[in-house]
């Protein structure tokens, strides 16, 4: 072997299979894998990615039911407060509301309506609940029965994630314990 050169070495690397899929699991993130064989160039393969954001269907066409849409309020961040725009009007929130985070970006609510009356029926990057004391944040949760969105997504929410509860964490009561 002349010096300089790179030892390659005769035992043959183990696989890189992908990990199992796991419900809830957010994927792996963007990783690079150096394979070599004896005599060959270096290549470099991407492995999985999760540079596309993930959208969440209505699993329920019938709940897409009518609603003015005037009723619908924007959910915008205020200083570290949340203000809801409907119209010219302006809303501190205070109580629990259904949200859903459409394709452009929005942020939709209401406190009646239910996810598929919000997005008409179209698909989401997220829906759930989130709750507000006098326009602050309290909790947000990924609750929703007809979109049904993976807890591993809930960055896609664009919501503040120490805030983030998942539904079976709403339903134990672990979002009103140490406060």
């Amino acid at each position: 072997m002349r010096s300089g050169a790179a030892r390659i070495s005769s035992v043959p690397a183990r696989a890189q299979w992908p990990p199992a899929y796991r419900p809830g699991h957010p994927g792996p993130a963007v990783q690079r894998q150096i394979v070599a064989a004896p005599g060959r160039q270096v290549a470099i393969q991407a492995k999985f990615t999760r540079s596309q954001p993930k959208h969440y269907p209505n699993l329920n066409p019938a709940a897409a039911v009518p609603v003015d849409t005037g009723e619908i309020f924007h959910v915008s961040e205020f200083f570290d407060h949340y203000r809801l725009r409907r119209g010219r009007n302006i809303f501190v929130p205070n109580m629990k509301y259904i949200f859903i985070r459409t394709t452009t970006g929005e942020i939709l609510a209401h406190p009646r309506f239910r996810h598929p009356a919000l997005a008409q029926g179209e698909p989401v990057l997220y829906a759930g609940e989130m709750y507000f004391n006098n326009g602050t944040l309290e909790w947000w949760s990924n609750g929703s029965g007809n979109y049904r969105p993976d807890a591993g997504y809930a960055d896609q929410a664009d919501l503040p994630m120490e805030q983030f509860f998942s539904f079976e964490d709403i339903l134990r009561g672990r979002h009103k314990q140490n406060r």
